[in-house]
């Protein structure tokens, strides 16, 4: 299992200082737009709306970021979950 900072690395993204306790929160931030929380899991992730909800209150109170969660799995294989608008915006802005 890879930890944040070795995570963060293969993201080229910054990790964030304190990452989860005091006033910073997430594990990362991302091309400075998304936080990203990254979870480590060995076969499932469950993502409620109480947990996402969480996330994107910190990513804006944090610094006005989209929130991200990374699922990275027992594999090294991963998923991203992002807002559904934030999707679309990615499709229209590379012409789709």
């Amino acid at each position: 299992m890879r930890g944040e900072r070795r995570e963060a690395k293969l993201d080229q993204a910054r990790p964030v200082k304190n990452s989860g306790r005091g006033e910073r929160k997430g594990d990362a931030v991302l091309n400075n737009q998304f936080l990203i929380d990254y979870k480590h899991n060995a076969k499932s992730f469950v993502l409620s709306k109480k947990n996402w909800d969480k996330h994107a209150k910190d990513a804006w109170n944090d610094g006005h970021y989209e929130p991200l969660i990374k699922v990275i799995f027992d594999d090294n294989s991963a998923v991203a979950i992002i807002e559904w608008n934030t999707f679309k915006e990615f499709l229209n802005d590379n012409g789709n």
